[in-house]
């Protein structure tokens, strides 16, 4: 991984910036490259790099910058398949003079341009200037394992791996985003589409690219999701794939320069990492398990009992509350973002513990979903339908079955009827309601969120934008979409505050299309030999009525223990839940009530009642003092 930069003007014009100022917002990202860094300046354009150096050390040096100085480019992540693309550029004629993927990259956008994002099987994100053209090419891989924001100063396109590096420009007013801020008081999530936490600065999303030419953006897709299940499959062969494909998927992110290892947590998903890696001959790998110093945790037992199983040296991060609280304020004034989940700290605790031994750790993000492992959320769709069907033909509600899922339906929303898939989307996947925000929020600063109707039209905008596919479907897409962002850009920023580089099997574009050709059914549906009740989707996953990912557990079983291949899916352990309600209780309380940015944001009978009851409020604290102590610290 890398840290990238750039600032384009329109051709004719030279860039506002000077090179000291490029350096210093370069160097914010150090963390993101410590190895090397690099800048270049030509007429309209400034670059800049920072480098973690994980592949050729001595061949990989940035801003690559072609023989006629016709094409610049700044670049960050693996090209898996950068072999394969390598002979098919030298069959036509090209040369290569390193063993770097970043060479690969600018020869495949030469022979092929903007057709080359197709080709590539990797996480990327990158920036490349084309003085033949006078245009910039920004693009980002197909889930989103690398970041990539921008923004448009004076006319010109600046852009980054890191908020925190557009942000130091001298020129930029940093103001929060209301849209943005609301949005994640209701999901955690720090994006809403392109928006970011901050106006005016927005993210490119995943699978897609930008082209600028001075004047002008345009930004368009370049992949989606397979739209078609292939029904015809049969389960063992769709079993026997996706072993196949996730194999190679391992072995491709394997090529380091640098030790490999992989964060454990005994759950099915690094589990069947861990195997494979074994099988592959990963005899002596290190991994790595975390959490808080809660006795309730059990990931620490199946971590230790997989890497037992495999042989792997392993280790344990236990975080106390003290440790964490500090943690939580450093990577706040670190990021310049609010974190996203309670797991970030633990998940930059168990980087920092890794990085000790290796430069590069495996993770098991992405499997939740593509395999349906959140249960009680792809289920949820028959909630929504079974419950529009009963409203629309009412002789049927009184029925004793509808009657007793009518009443598990209104103990899980609190209501059972919905006007549309995105009334009950939110419904299931909102933490602050928007029914609460009009006396949670300023007045000021709910107008400027648009009272939440720009987050209701873009998941409307998404879930549509499937037409007349099933609604567990739309679901599944539209998970894997949001929450897979997300929970990748926790691992990005975490990883690389430690400088440590994480690769991700699960997002490989192979598995991805094959994961989306499976019938759902093959990957979540009821439990083997169970009836099922009739139930709303969490008390049926609370009954164990549910089995979920259940083709990765078939994978799983032919290589490990039944207990693990088996383990039911568990949260990321932390105890800041109870830490908010027990240590941290006093802190938190005159924390948002002496916050200048909480009072700017929150009403203030809302902070006091919140704040005179922390225990009281569970995880709603969590956002809130995110955003205090984000705010407090850089938009003051």
């Amino acid at each position: 991984m890398c840290g990238i930069l750039g600032l384009v003007a329109a051709p004719g014009k030279t860039v506002a910036i000077d090179l000291t100022t490029l350096n210093r917002m370069r160097d914010s990202m150090t963390v993101r490259g410590p190895d090397d860094a690099g800048s270049y300046f030509k007429r309209n354009i400034a670059f800049g790099h920072r480098r973690l150096a994980i592949r050729d050390r001595d061949g990989g040096t940035q801003p690559w910058v072609d023989d006629q100085e016709q094409q610049v480019l700044v670049y960050n992540g693996e090209i898996y398949n950068d072999g394969d693309l390598r002979k098919e550029l030298e069959a036509v004629g090209h040369q290569f003079y390193t063993r770097c993927d970043t060479e690969v990259l600018a020869h495949a956008y030469q022979e092929w341009g903007v057709e080359t994002l197709a080709k590539l099987n990797g996480d990327f994100a990158f920036g490349l200037y084309d003085f033949t053209k006078d245009e910039l090419l920004l693009a980002r891989d197909r889930c989103g394992v690398k970041p990539l924001f921008f923004t448009q100063i004076e006319g010109s396109l600046l852009f980054a791996s890191s908020i925190a590096a557009i942000v130091a420009h001298p020129r930029f007013s940093a103001e929060p985003n209301p849209v943005a801020l609301s949005h994640y008081l209701t999901t955690f999530r720090l994006t809403l589409g392109r928006e970011t936490m901050y106006k005016g600065i927005w993210q490119l999303m995943p699978g897609e690219y930008l082209q600028f030419d001075g004047e002008r953006v345009r930004i368009e897709s370049y992949w989606d999701y397979p739209l078609q299940e292939q029904s015809s499959m049969r389960y063992l062969d769709a079993v026997d794939e996706l072993e196949e494909l996730l194999d190679l998927a391992i072995s491709d992110r394997l090529v380091s320069d640098v030790p490999v290892g992989l964060f454990l947590s005994g759950g099915v998903d690094s589990s069947t990492l861990a195997c494979m890696l074994h099988r592959q001959g990963g005899k002596s790998m290190r991994s790595e398990c975390g959490g808080s110093l809660d006795p309730q945790t059990e990931d620490f037992q199946y971590a230790r009992q997989c890497a037992d199983f495999v042989g792997f040296e392993h280790g344990e991060v236990k975080v106390s509350a003290d440790d964490y609280l500090r943690d939580w304020e450093y990577l706040i004034g670190e990021q310049g973002l609010p974190l996203s989940t309670p797991t970030d700290v633990i998940i930059y605790r168990l980087a920092r513990e890794l990085k000790k031994s290796v430069g590069v750790a495996l993770g098991g993000e992405g499997a939740d979903e593509l395999f349906c492992g959140y249960a009680t959320q792809h289920w949820s769709a028959n909630d929504f339908v079974r419950a529009n069907r009963l409203q629309q033909n009412t002789n049927d509600i009184h029925a004793p079955n509808s009657s007793n899922f009518l009443q598990s339906m209104q103990r899980q929303y609190g209501r059972v009827e919905f006007q549309s898939e995105t009334d009950h989307y939110l419904a299931l996947n909102s933490l602050i309601p928007m029914q609460v925000k009009p006396a949670l929020l300023q007045p000021d600063i709910w107008q400027a969120a648009a009272q939440d109707q720009v987050m209701v039209d873009h998941y409307h905008g998404q879930l549509e934008q499937w037409g007349d596919l099933p609604t567990r479907r739309k679901y599944a897409m539209l998970l894997h979409r949001v929450n897979l962002e997300s929970l990748l850009y926790r691992l990005d920023s975490a990883t690389m505050q430690a400088s440590l580089e994480a690769r991700v099997p699960f997002t490989d574009v192979r598995l991805l299309e094959q994961g989306f050709r499976v019938p759902q059914r093959y990957k979540i549906d009821v439990a083997h030999g169970k009836k099922i009740p009739h139930l709303a989707s969490a008390e049926l996953d609370q009954q164990n009525y549910l089995q979920s990912k259940r083709i990765l557990r078939t994978v799983a079983g032919r290589m490990m223990p039944a207990e693990l291949a088996e383990r039911r899916k568990a949260s990321f352990p932390t105890s800041v839940q109870s830490w908010l309600g027990g240590p941290w209780a006093k802190w938190a309380g005159q924390k948002l009530l002496q916050s200048p940015f909480a009072n700017e944001l929150f009403q203030p009978s809302a902070l006091a009642e919140i704040s005179a009851q922390p225990q009281q409020v569970g995880m709603w604290l969590w956002p809130m003092l995110n955003l205090s102590m984000w705010g407090d610290k850089h938009l003051a």
